[in-house]
Formats: structure tokens, sequence, C-alpha cells
């Protein structure tokens, strides 16, 4: 019997907290970010993916690897 590690993210968040982020684009470009109600976050195949917004619809979703930087909460 094999058992799966869970990664663990870098950056830890509060949950129902807003966050500025700086997020690190695929051209290296930096952008700062001001997310709102921090979600959760969830372990997939490409790694962890930090969860924010108000309503499920307008979640939007940060890889942990990305973040370069976390202000917060705001």
């Amino acid at each position: 019997m094999t058992t799966k590690t869970v990664p663990v993210p870098r950056y830890r968040f509060e949950r129902d907290t807003r966050y500025l982020v700086t997020i690190v684009d695929d051209d290296g470009g930096r952008a700062d970010h001001r997310l709102d109600a921090y979600q959760g976050w969830l372990a997939g195949p490409d790694g962890i993916r930090h969860r924010f917004g108000a309503h499920r619809r307008a979640r939007t979703e940060v890889r942990d690897d990305r973040i370069k930087a976390t202000v917060g909460p705001i």
C-alpha cells in the first residue's frame, strides 16, 4: 500500500479575509492583485491553488508557486 503525501502551501491565509498579493506572470512580470474572501486551497496535479472570491462564480485561483509576496489582511 502506498500513501499519497499532500503538499503544503508556502503561504497561509485566513479564511474570509482580503489580501494584497504580488504574482509573477508567465513573462516574469510582477502584478499586485487585491483579492477578497479567501476560500481555501486545493492540491492537484499542477500543484497547490489558493482560492479567492466572495462568490464561487467570481472565484479567482492563484497557484502557490506564482505568489511572491502577500500583504494582508487588508
